[in-house]
């Protein structure tokens, strides 16, 4: 359905005011991600759709911070680390249920 064009002006820093209206029909709030991409001379913006956290991951990171809470916070390679065992784990589970 074709609609009439709205307009957006580029401000001094490159950012873009997507207008009112759109931002209410579209679901479009602070902190929304968007993706924009080039298509000829056309610029497309489209609102990105990040699947919620599984309850997988959610329970992973509640082990993470059980393990560690009262404690310095971990870096990255402990975090990652972590994530290994947990998946090396898993794995053993599901093959020992083969």
């Amino acid at each position: 359905m074709e609609q009439e064009a709205e307009i957006a002006v580029v401000g001094t820093k490159g950012q873009i005011v997507i207008p009112q209206q759109l931002r209410r029909e579209l679901g479009i709030t602070p902190k929304t991600k968007l993706a924009v991409y080039r298509k000829g001379d056309k610029l497309v913006v489209t609102k990105l759709k990040v699947p919620p956290l599984g309850e997988e991951l959610k329970d992973l990171f509640r082990e993470i911070d059980r393990q560690f809470k009262g404690k310095k916070k971990p870096t990255e390679k402990e975090i990652l680390e972590e994530i290994q065992a947990y998946r090396r784990g898993k794995r053993a589970k599901e093959f020992a249920g083969l």
